[in-house]
């Protein structure tokens, strides 16, 4: 029996990417995930394979080592899709952000009047696309009268030219297509502008 014991440790990062399959399930096939209960699983799991093996238990690393962490900076996202909030509040999170989420415009501009933003993540058909452009615009009208520099995200299943050209021009920071990683290029256009 060896003296040393192996001890395996497992970035929440690594964990982050098993729940990320969670959109490739139909919404409405999912209610909710409880990551606690989750990662609490798997490390029991774990620790029942490394017990057969005469290894010492394993410790799932809940810290943010990844170099991701942005402690205090806050984001708002507005999306009518529940899953698509799920997804991008646990991401936020996982990032350190402090997350506010919201489904319709009008509580959304509500939000962002009674808060300050580094972020706002939104989709731009909440329902339709007019409601979208009207509130990328009055985000940015806000940001610019309350002096906030927030970086504006509009993210959306349109693959239209001409909506990206004109998220941009009414002062959206970063245009992302919901397309097989947009959840990185999101991740990746909040980095870019710390």
């Amino acid at each position: 029996m060896p003296t040393d014991k192996m001890k395996i440790e497992i970035d929440s990062v690594f964990v982050q990417k098993i729940f990320s399959l969670a959109d490739l399930i139909p919404p409405n096939e999912v209610t909710s995930i409880d990551l606690n209960n989750a990662l609490s699983k798997i490390e029991s799991k774990f620790n029942s394979m490394l017990a057969s093996q005469n290894s010492t238990s394993v410790n799932i690393n809940n810290s943010t080592e990844s170099g991701l962490s942005d402690k205090g900076k806050k984001v708002l996202v507005v999306d009518d899709m529940g899953i698509i909030a799920y997804q991008l509040d646990v991401i936020f999170k996982k990032m350190g952000f402090d997350v506010i989420i919201s489904q319709e415009i009008y509580d959304a501009i509500d939000k962002f009047r009674a808060d300050s933003f580094d972020f706002a993540v939104i989709d731009l058909f909440i329902p339709t696309e007019k409601e979208g452009f009207i509130l990328l615009d009055e985000l940015k009208k806000m940001s610019i009268i309350n002096q906030q520099d927030t970086k504006i995200i509009v993210m959306t299943a349109s693959s239209k030219t001409e909506n990206k050209e004109k998220c941009l021009k009414k002062g959206a920071s970063f245009y992302i297509e919901k397309a097989p990683g947009w959840q990185k290029k999101i991740m990746e256009s909040c980095l870019a502008t710390k």
